[in-house]
């Protein structure tokens, strides 16, 4: 069956994820080293309860500024929290190729994330029907809930669904519910890809 809606995967796809960057940037806005910052956010296991859903935009904020000590705007910090994201061009491209039909942009990520995304890159944004974020579906890749969730954000069915992703494990999760699943190798080769499955 040919695909009728088409999914992709935010960080490592869409957008290249420097985690580093978003790091420094907090670091130097808030007068702390990177290091602190990753244990207060990462290693504590806070954003990974963000991406699950726990906390909406302005909690998420709220603990930032908390452990932190953030002191600037709204604005600011969503800047800083989206400017991890960089847009591959390439994959972009090839997102216009299957613009025609439904898209979604499908991540594990936080309410944060999704409430700054549409104004800090809106390029991104721009592109995709649906922000199918964790933070909304309450479960995260490779959960069946997960593709459960954005499937029905869609209206489709996983036979209907065509999925990228960088990550091995979600690939085969997406495959194993009956999505046409592939990973990741690259703008170029994500475009031949959609190409010839709309020309099928």
């Amino acid at each position: 069956m040919k695909p009728r809606v088409f999914l992709f995967d935010l960080g490592g796809v869409v957008c290249r994820f420097h985690r580093e960057r978003r790091l420094e940037l907090l670091a130097a806005a808030c007068g702390h080293s990177a290091r602190r910052v990753e244990a207060e956010l990462y290693a504590s296991g806070l954003i990974a309860a963000w991406d699950r859903g726990q906390g909406s935009a302005e909690d998420v904020e709220a603990e930032i500024r908390r452990r932190l000590g953030f002191t600037g705007t709204s604005e600011e910090l969503r800047r800083i929290w989206c400017g991890a994201f960089e847009p591959d061009p390439e994959v972009l491209v090839a997102v216009d190729v299957v613009r025609a039909h439904p898209t979604a942009l499908f991540t594990d990520n936080d309410a944060l994330l999704r409430a700054g995304l549409p104004g800090r890159l809106p390029e991104v944004d721009a592109r995709f029907d649906v922000l199918a974020f964790s933070c909304v579906l309450g479960a995260t890749k490779p959960a069946e809930e997960a593709f459960v969730g954005a499937l029905g954000l869609l209206g489709a069915t996983a036979g209907e669904a065509f999925f990228v992703d960088d990550r091995e494990a979600n690939v085969r999760a997406a495959r194993e519910l009956g999505m046409t699943a592939v990973l990741f190798e690259g703008g170029a080769a994500l475009r031949r890809t959609l190409e010839r499955l709309l020309a099928d």
